[in-house]
C-alpha cells in the first residue's frame, strides 16, 4: 500500500518521488513469474476518468504491470470505460469494485486475513517513527524493493538490507518479527522468479554442481559478467578467498534445488509469509484464519516458506530466535 515510485536514473543526488500508488499486488502464475498489478483510487478534481486511465497506462508500461485498475467514488461514463480497457485499465466505481471483486474471487467477503486490516496496515507502516533506526527497513519495503527494476538485484539486495538491520532487530518485539517476516516475503517473490526462469530455461540441472554454475548465469546475467565483478570483488578486499556468490552459497543451492521441485508452487510463498508478518502485529484478534487457509491449500508453497526462511536467518545470521518463532509459525499452520 503507499508505495512511492521514483527514478533510479535521477540527477538530484536523491530519491525524489516522482508519482505514488495506492496499491501493488501480485498475482501467482500458474506458469512464469507473478503478474504485478496496480490498483488506484483516486483522480485530480478536473481531471477526468480516462486522463487517469492514461496516467495509469503510463505507469503500468513503467512497472512492467500487467493490469490497471482504477476505483471511483461517482458514475462513470461507458466510452471512459470501454476506452480505458483497450490500454488494459478497469475504471469502476465502488459499487462496481464491488460486483467485480465478488464475481471474481468467492473468498472476497468471507476470508479472514491480517492483511486485509488497514488498523495494521497503519500499525506496520508507522514502525519507522517508533523505531528510528528501522525506518530504512520500512522504506525499503514501502518503496525500495518496488522500485528494483530487475528481481536479481531484489535478491541481493533484500539479503543485503536484512544483514544491514540485524544490529536493530529484537526477536522480543513483535513488530520487528513482522518486519523480518516481510523481509522474507520480498525475498520470496525474488527467489520465484529466480526459480521461474532456471526451470524454464534448464528444467531439472542433473547435478548440484551444473545447477550452481546456471545460479551464476542466471544471478548474475552471464558466467563471463559473474566472473568480471568476481575479480573486481577479489581485489577491492585483496584476498584470494573472496568470493562474489551470494551468503551460505552451498545452501542456496540447496534450497532452489528444492525449490525446482514443484517450481511454481514458490510463488505462493510471499502472501503466506505476508500474511503471518501481520498476524504477528496484532495476535490478540482471533479471527485470523487466513495462514492457516493458504498453508492447508497449498502444502508445498508452505513447506517452502520453511525453507526459504531457515536460509534467510542463515544467510543474514539474525538473531536465532527469529528462526525459532517463524519456524515454529509455519509449523503450526501447517498442522
Amino acid at each position: 500500500m503507499e508505495a512511492e515510485i521514483y527514478s533510479n536514473d535521477g540527477v538530484s543526488g536523491a530519491n525524489a518521488p516522482i508519482t505514488d500508488i495506492d496499491v501493488l499486488a501480485l498475482i501467482p502464475s500458474s506458469h512464469n513469474k507473478m503478474k504485478l498489478v496496480l490498483g488506484d483510487c483516486k483522480t485530480l478534481q478536473k481531471q477526468s476518468p480516462i486522463t487517469r486511465a492514461f496516467w495509469m497506462s503510463g505507469l503500468m508500461n513503467w512497472l512492467k504491470a500487467e493490469k490497471g485498475f482504477i476505483v471511483l467514488n461517482k458514475k462513470i461514463e461507458q466510452d471512459h470505460q470501454l476506452a480505458a480497457s483497450k490500454i488494459n485499465v478497469s475504471l469502476l466505481s465502488e459499487t462496481d469494485f464491488n460486483t467485480y471483486a465478488s464475481s471474481t474471487s468467492p473468498n472476497y467477503k468471507v476470508v479472514n486475513s491480517a492483511i486485509l486490516s488497514l488498523d495494521c496496515w497503519d500499525e506496520y507502516l508507522n514502525l519507522g517513527k517508533k523505531y528510528h533506526n528501522l525506518k530504512p527497513s520500512i522504506d525499503f519495503v514501502k518503496n525500495g524493493f518496488w522500485n528494483i527494476e530487475d528481481y536479481r538485484a531484489q535478491l541481493r539486495h533484500t539479503l543485503l538490507k536484512i544483514r544491514e538491520a540485524k544490529a536493530e532487530l529484537n526477536p522480543e518485539r513483535k513488530l520487528h518479527i513482522s518486519l523480518f517476516a516481510d523481509l522474507i516475503a520480498l525475498f520470496s517473490i525474488a527467489l520465484s522468479s529466480t526459480v521461474s526462469e532456471i526451470f524454464n530455461q534448464y528444467l531439472l540441472p542433473e547435478s548440484k554442481e551444473k545447477l550452481s554454475e546456471d545460479l551464476k548465469v542466471v544471478i548474475w546475467g552471464g558466467i563471463e559478467n559473474y566472473n568480471y565483478y568476481n575479480s573486481l570483488y577479489t581485489f577491492v578486499k585483496n584476498s584470494n578467498d573472496s568470493d562474489l556468490r551470494l551468503p551460505e552459497w552451498d545452501a542456496f543451492v540447496q534450497l532452489i534445488r528444492q525449490c525446482l521441485e514443484q517450481p511454481y508452487a514458490v510463488s505462493n510463498v510471499p502472501l503466506i509469509m505476508r500474511e503471518i508478518a501481520f498476524e504477528f502485529i496484532n495476535e490478540s484478534s482471533s479471527d485470523w484464519q487466513f495462514s492457516k487457509e493458504l498453508a492447508k491449500s497449498n502444502l508445498q508453497s508452505a513447506k517452502f516458506a520453511l525453507l526459504i526462511t531457515e536460509y534467510v536467518c542463515k544467510a543474514t545470521k539474525v538473531p536465532v530466535e527469529f528462526k525459532e518463532v517463524l519456524v515454529n509459525r509455519l509449523l503450526s499452520i501447517q498442522m
